[in-house]
């Protein structure tokens, strides 16, 4: 059973072909696409085979041959007379595999293109089982986005090669680019069968594709393209949630190309139990989410309890992992009856308020405060600022404050009720349980107080 072979075996013509072909980029909602097919065998057994590559030229050269680059090579240039270079050897200049060969220990193993790695986007990770170089690729604003950008797969003698679509964008022309990119995508391809029942040639050469055709009796049927294919980014798809509308307050389908909000802003609403989820990656200060990998990079959100909810365009920023982890808590609330905003949000953002942090909730506003007063010591004892699920989580957040700011309880009146309740919890003297309410409740009274502590110095 083959990925790819089976169902080039049953194509009838050589239009069939390369509309097949080109159907596996133009179809993708994947986030990778194959950058190297090794399948079958010409020689024994099947007695056919089928090989692809991915080469990227510039957008000003026609196809007119096939091959554009010989299989996995990269290169210097050596010309002795750079200023006389006829036109197709200046073309080829502007021609390069995606996939070259680099030497390691006495083997050949796949690698990115050199030339294609510079950008700060991509960090080498080492060498993989001794096939191929795996690096990994991070979009500008997240560091824990970190994503393989290949993918290998052996089954038997076959060998899948796949690249991260994100790689490419960079230059590499698409509907979403930011710039005027130049180079397009071309695959490279050679099916050999020697029992290919009937295939028609039947494939018009035209600028954007080239193809080689034989069909004798003792080689059987050869086919060797060169077509130009496109590079469509899995993020232009919107994701299967649903957003309320900033300007109208009804529910909308996502957009995925809103980074900043100018145009088209909105809400999107999800049960707290993402909670556990955001905070593998991210501390939460204020109305601030910071990521854990790099604390410069930060996203506004509204943590009200039972409920998360992020700006659309903050949304957008988060790793294509984290939103397929947190999609399915997606809500949608009745705006009329229910809260979606705090108050501080509302103040900071759409009434640009310069005294946004007066509106911050108590545990918002002790995390806030934190974070300019000593932000390094409290992320390294990983201090997070969210709704105790339990006393064992309070009396954890207690124990950090205390060692952090060095403001016992004891410096509060511990005739107080609710003193002497975090006292016992504290010290782990409290007898049954409390309500998640209670537990909240005692919670935000705490953090009020530390914050006004802090007020008055510490």
């Amino acid at each position: 059973m083959f990925i790819y072979l089976d169902e080039i075996m049953s194509l009838n013509s050589t239009n069939e072909l390369v509309k097949y072909i080109g159907s596996i980029y133009s179809n993708s909602q994947e986030a990778y696409i194959p950058v190297l097919i090794n399948e079958g065998n010409y020689i024994k057994d099947l007695e056919a085979d089928f090989y692809l590559k991915l080469v990227i030229k510039h957008k000003e050269i026609d196809i007119n041959k096939t091959w554009l680059m010989n299989n996995l090579h990269y290169g210097l240039p050596i010309e002795k007379d750079i200023y006389n270079l006829n036109k197709s050897r200046l073309d080829d200049l502007y021609i390069h595999n995606l996939i070259v060969y680099r030497n390691y220990k006495n083997s050949n193993i796949y690698q990115i293109n050199p030339l294609l790695t510079s950008s700060d986007y991509y960090q080498e990770e080492g060498v993989k089982n001794l096939k191929y170089v795996e690096g990994s690729y991070s979009e500008e604003y997240h560091q824990n986005n970190r994503e393989s950008v290949l993918t290998y797969k052996k089954k038997g003698k076959d060998e899948y090669l796949n690249i991260l679509k994100k790689m490419l964008s960079g230059f590499v022309i698409h509907e979403q680019q930011e710039w005027e990119n130049v180079y397009e995508l071309v695959v490279e391809f050679e099916y050999r069968n020697k029992n290919h029942a009937f295939m028609e040639n039947d494939f018009v050469e035209n600028p954007n594709g080239v193809l080689e055709f034989s069909n004798s009796e003792g080689y059987g049927l050869y086919v060797k393209g060169s077509i130009k294919v496109p590079l469509i980014l899995e993020s232009s798809k919107p994701r299967n949630i649903k957003v309320i509308d900033l300007g109208t307050h009804e529910i909308r389908n996502h957009n995925p190309n809103n980074y900043n909000g100018d145009t088209d802003e909105g809400f999107v609403i999800f049960s707290s139990d993402v909670i556990s989820i955001l905070e593998d990656y991210y501390f939460f200060y204020g109305i601030e989410m910071i990521e854990k990998e790099n604390v410069e990079n930060t996203l506004l959100v509204d943590y009200l309890g039972d409920k998360v909810v992020f700006w659309e365009a903050e949304y957008n920023k988060l790793s294509q992992k984290i939103k397929d982890k947190i999609d399915k808590y997606n809500i949608t609330i009745d705006v009329s009856k229910d809260r979606f905003i705090s108050k501080a949000m509302f103040t900071m953002q759409l009434e640009a308020s310069w005294n946004w942090d007066k509106e911050l909730e108590p545990d918002k506003k002790l995390g806030y405060d934190i974070k300019n007063l000593m932000f390094d010591k409290a992320i390294n004892i990983n201090l997070n600022f969210i709704y105790p699920k339990n006393t064992n989580k309070l009396k954890e957040f207690i124990n950090s404050i205390e060692n952090l700011t060095n403001i016992k309880l004891e410096v509060f009146n511990t005739n107080a009720s609710d003193v002497d309740t975090l006292l016992k919890i504290r010290d782990g003297r409290l007898e049954g349980s409390l309500e998640s309410e209670k537990i909240v409740e005692l919670y935000l009274k705490y953090c009020y107080a530390i914050s006004k502590k802090l007020e008055g110095g510490i």
